[in-house]
């Protein structure tokens, strides 16, 4: 309704306006601060890789790797322009119920444990350590939360066949961070709801007071870290692995990219966000290779060009719905077949 109301000009400079949050905003998921710091994080690790591997930089050939003019001209990157204008310009009305339903989720939560165990709070320690402590379980909350959304989006047909349009990607960049179907934005949304809403029921409870938390633009510290470090290069081509003890703890760019090859060997691994402790726990950990084995993205689509407005805004949808009554038939002629042989 409210949409509706907007003429033109309203409806141009509201676009504008979430455009320029998007872009110029610290705490922004795609600001060009965050960019510019993860780029130059990247030219420095590859620099650096390079000058142990041979003892110089060829900057030239640095040069030619990073800007590749490949990745502007392709379909795939064109169809991540169109994704990212219609998740910076339409989600955030969407984003806003989100937040509406986690703040439920933590007042139900909050009111269950005082129902069931009392007051617990609150705990004679500092806001500061308070903060801290906030801080870092709501962080392992939007973890774990986006291992377990992941991790059901590649096992379930249903969810899979929204989430594949993530995989229908051919070349990775920043931009492919949008590449989501509005309606597995919203699943993980809720998901992502149920997990920090969750925790921040529990630490209020546990601290007797609102969860308060180190931020930037109401973003988890921790997590605006990863992002202005190595976050933008896991949706990137630069080869960033992390091995040892650090591959088992952290995901790389090169863990990520591995979890877009189209490689069988590699389908549902790294499925984690900017943790690895759930995939190796889970047993969906690959550690990269050391070399670049030089990997091939995307997912077979039916479509002939799975990278049009067609394919990566209905036909997800269809696929599906299809899915989900398929798998409902096929329920229901097993358990035809169970109760025919249990009559005979």
């Amino acid at each position: 309704e409210w949409f509706s109301s907007m003429n033109l000009p309203d409806a141009i400079h509201y676009s504008l306006k979430r455009i320029e949050i998007e872009l110029f905003s610290p705490g922004s998921v795609f600001s060009i601060y965050s960019l510019i710091a993860s780029f130059s994080c990247a030219i420095f690790i590859l620099a650096l890789l390079r000058f142990r591997r041979r003892g110089r930089v060829n900057w030239q050939a640095m040069s030619r790797a990073i800007f590749s003019r490949n990745l502007l001209i392709r379909d795939s990157t064109l169809a991540d322009i169109n994704l990212f204008f219609l998740s910076v310009v339409f989600m955030p009305a969407v984003v806003g119920a989100l937040v509406i339903s986690s703040n439920s989720v933590a007042f139900s939560v909050h009111a269950a444990l005082n129902q069931l165990f009392g007051a617990f709070g609150p705990i004679e320690i500092s806001f500061l350590s308070k903060k801290l402590i906030s801080t870092l379980i709501l962080f392992l909350a939007y973890e774990i939360g986006y291992y377990v959304d992941h991790y059901l989006k590649h096992r379930v047909s249903v969810l899979w066949e929204l989430h594949k349009l993530h995989h229908t990607a051919d070349v990775l960049t920043p931009l492919t961070n949008f590449r989501n179907h509005p309606i597995d934005n919203l699943v993980f949304g809720y998901m992502l709801a149920i997990f920090i809403g969750g925790a921040s029921g529990a630490l209020d409870w546990m601290f007797a007071q609102k969860t308060a938390i180190f931020s930037v633009d109401g973003k988890n510290l921790i997590f605006i870290f990863f992002l202005w470090t190595i976050g933008h290069l896991q949706h990137s081509e630069f080869w960033i692995p992390f091995r040892g003890l650090w591959g088992y703890l952290i995901l790389s760019p090169a863990h990520h990219q591995i979890h877009h090859s189209r490689d069988p060997a590699h389908f549902n691994r790294n499925l984690g966000s900017v943790l690895a402790i759930w995939d190796w726990l889970f047993g969906t950990l690959e550690i990269p290779p050391q070399r670049n084995p030089k990997l091939v993205f995307g997912a077979e689509q039916d479509n002939k060009n799975p990278h049009s407005l067609y394919a990566i805004l209905i036909t997800p949808m269809i696929n599906s719905i299809y899915a989900l009554f398929f798998g409902v038939f096929q329920r229901i002629k097993n358990l035809s077949l169970i109760l025919a042989q249990g009559l005979r």
